[in-house]
């Protein structure tokens, strides 16, 4: 149980350098940012929802663990 732990934290850091490299790279090289569903802006919206399962498993495995 610990290494699947560590394998989640591990994760959820990853996804936050992702998030906090990525997000405003995404922001600014959007194609047409009138247009709030293109492509930048659900690859924005997708890393955040990993992120937040992420955040709900590291939750999970902490009570186990």
């Amino acid at each position: 149980m610990q290494v699947l732990s560590s394998v989640a934290i591990n994760a959820l850091l990853f996804a936050s350098l992702i998030l906090v490299v990525g997000v405003p790279v995404l922001y600014m090289t959007q194609s047409d940012p009138q247009d709030r569903r293109n492509g930048e802006i659900k690859k924005i919206e997708i890393i955040g929802g990993v992120w937040f399962h992420l955040v709900l498993i590291n939750g999970l495995l902490d009570f186990f663990v």
